[in-house]
């Protein structure tokens, strides 16, 4: 093979391989991630969003977004109690830092969920930007 070649398969793999860890995977179909301030100005702008912390109760404890619903994602009944919930409303969804709850969407994909706001560096970018917490 032409070392050419080689070179911009490379490339092109270093490229593909960057893209993929800059933005990651895309979204299930009804997601939309979100930063935490456009979720507090999504809040803000709809009051029938659905809040929805999918941390540990110790965590949720620790302070959580006002109105927020607690499933913890680790438990056992997670998928099954998402079930219970309105597939049709619309959700805002976070976690710590954005990765238990970026595995939680395949869930509310798979089980039909249509409007779902994924804060996708989770409760830590509202603390950082300085959102107010309820305990």
């Amino acid at each position: 093979m032409n070392p050419r070649y080689i070179v911009l398969i490379l490339a092109a793999l270093s490229v593909a391989f960057f893209v993929y860890r800059q933005f990651g995977q895309a979204e299930p179909e009804g997601v939309t991630a979100v930063s935490a301030v456009q979720a507090q100005a999504d809040l803000a702008a709809d009051p029938d969003i659905r809040v929805l912390d999918i941390r540990t109760p110790a965590e949720f404890a620790e302070g959580h977004v006002r109105g927020a619903l607690n499933i913890d994602f680790l438990s056992a009944d997670f998928a099954e109690r998402l079930g219970k919930l309105d597939r049709d409303a619309a959700y805002l969804v976070y976690c710590r830092s954005g990765n238990r709850s970026a595995r939680a969407m395949k869930v509310f994909g798979r089980l039909g969920f249509s409007r779902v706001l994924h804060m996708s560096k989770g409760i830590r970018d509202w603390q950082g930007q300085g959102l107010p917490l309820v305990k």
